[in-house]
């Protein structure tokens, strides 16, 4: 088994535990248990449960932005590169990290964590406000701060993750979802055009 490999096999079974018994609540030890490695190698791997989580979080946000920048990259209208990326919000919804990431944030007790996974944010914020900027240079959009445009739509589906964390009713959200599309882009559309 290559390193990487067994890097992802241990990242994977402390993922099936954190969400499982919850991150704070998941040991080390749980993750030898299951994952069949012994401590000594997960530690040759990670240097922490922590550090397990971090390597998570960035392959989860690596894959995410991979799949945001093909909708960007397409040639198709603003509306439409939204509408997929609200299906591609709405098709990795249900994955339980997003709970995983709130239970993170909310036990997080160092500035250094929080500002380490809103550098992950500002990525994909960053994106979104290039794509708003061109289309309002296109006169698509009405011209509004890009930055705030993206905070306003990440703000609303973030909005919608946590109704998701609650209720976990796919068709209520799917409704949802396209309600709070439909209001989005009522807004921002250049109605000149």
């Amino acid at each position: 088994m290559s390193k990487g490999t067994k890097k992802d096999l241990i990242a994977d079974v402390a993922l099936s535990c954190f969400l499982a018994s919850g991150y704070s609540k998941t040991t080390v030890d749980e993750i030898v248990r299951v994952s069949g490695v012994s401590k000594g190698g997960i530690y040759w791997y990670f240097a922490s449960k922590e550090d397990i989580f971090w390597y998570l979080v960035e392959r989860w946000f690596a894959d995410w932005m991979a799949e945001f920048k093909k909708i960007t990259e397409e040639n198709v209208s603003t509306v439409q590169k939204v509408t997929q990326y609200c299906e591609h919000f709405m098709k990795r919804i249900d994955a339980s990290i997003f709970m995983l990431f709130v239970e993170f944030l909310l036990q997080a007790n160092s500035q250094e964590a929080i500002d380490k996974m809103t550098k992950y944010y500002s990525q994909a914020l960053a994106m979104q406000a290039a794509e708003f900027e061109a289309a309002f240079a296109r006169g698509e959009l009405r011209a509004l701060d890009p930055k705030l445009t993206a905070y306003v739509l990440s703000s609303i589906l973030d909005g919608i993750g946590r109704h998701w964390l609650i209720f976990k009713d796919k068709e209520v959200l799917a409704k949802t979802c396209q309600t709070a599309l439909d209001i989005f882009l009522h807004g921002v559309l250049n109605k000149q055009k």
